[in-house]
């Protein structure tokens, strides 16, 4: 969608009542799901992989639940305006500690997330928190080691925040432990190494009340020669974040394509 598209659908959706916004969304994804049976079915197999590696109990829910809760968050990030109060944010205490110890280290900063629940209108409140936060989107130029992209790596040596996904769908890169769900992109480990930043993980979520819930690990660095993780160490930790993240909000993680099923071997 290019920027005009964006602009004109928040001002659509800001023009609505909440309810028409809600019913608009249910419509839309419900209407997804009967419209495209081939994706709702792949939805529905990495569903039931998670349920049964999650060993829940009873049926898993439809694929049509996961495209209800996409079409709740994207409202809700097309509906914010910049100063409005939105939806409450939770953070857990952990989670303060960690954006605070980054914060306070005035070092440049990789946050690491994926497409995990309202994950964009989580952004939005970070960057108001923090006063701004870049975006990077471009993930064939962050999966190239010999040549990061220089305002990332300027932006970082500066102490600025940058953000970046990093579960793309099969990248060419892509790194699954053995019994793992989520594929990373290396990327942005390589992008926080080579400009000697902080590695923030972080997830969002919708809670049952309709807050916002936010979830970050404690930072880390990448250099093993100075008390730090190794690449290996640094995906290993976000593999078992984002993997509980996903086993406890199955429906919450906007994976659209065929996913791994756990404990396959890894690529």
């Amino acid at each position: 969608m290019t920027d005009l598209g964006y602009c004109f659908a928040s001002f659509l959706i800001r023009s609505l009542p909440p309810r028409a916004a809600d019913s608009l969304a249910d419509l839309a994804s419900h209407g997804y799901v009967l419209t495209h049976p081939g994706r709702a079915r792949v939805v529905d197999r990495n569903l039931a992989r998670i349920w049964r590696d999650s060993r829940r109990e009873g049926a898993p829910p439809p694929a049509r639940e996961t495209y209800r809760v996409f079409a709740r968050a994207l409202r809700d990030f097309l509906a914010h305006e910049p100063g409005s109060a939105g939806p409450r944010v939770m953070l857990t205490e952990r989670s303060r500690q960690a954006l605070e110890a980054a914060r306070r280290s005035g070092r440049g900063t990789v946050l690491i997330s994926g497409h995990f629940g309202p994950w964009e209108r989580a952004l939005q409140w970070l960057a108001e928190e923090l006063g701004g936060v870049e975006a990077l989107a471009a993930r064939h130029k962050l999966a190239a080691v010999g040549r990061p992209v220089p305002s990332a790596i300027q932006s970082l040596k500066a102490g600025g925040w940058i953000a970046a996904l990093a579960d793309r769908p099969r990248p060419p890169r892509a790194v699954t432990s053995a019994d793992g769900i989520v594929p990373l992109d290396p990327g942005p480990l390589l992008l926080a190494r080579r400009a000697e930043a902080l590695v923030v993980a972080g997830t969002s979520a919708f809670s049952a009340d309709g807050a916002l819930e936010i979830e970050f690990l404690t930072p880390f660095a990448l250099a093993p020669e100075r008390e730090g993780l190794t690449l290996m160490q640094g995906l290993s930790r976000l593999q078992r974040f984002f993997d509980a993240h996903v086993r406890e909000y199955p429906t919450q993680w906007f994976s659209w394509g065929a996913a791994r099923a756990p404990g396959a071997a890894g690529s």
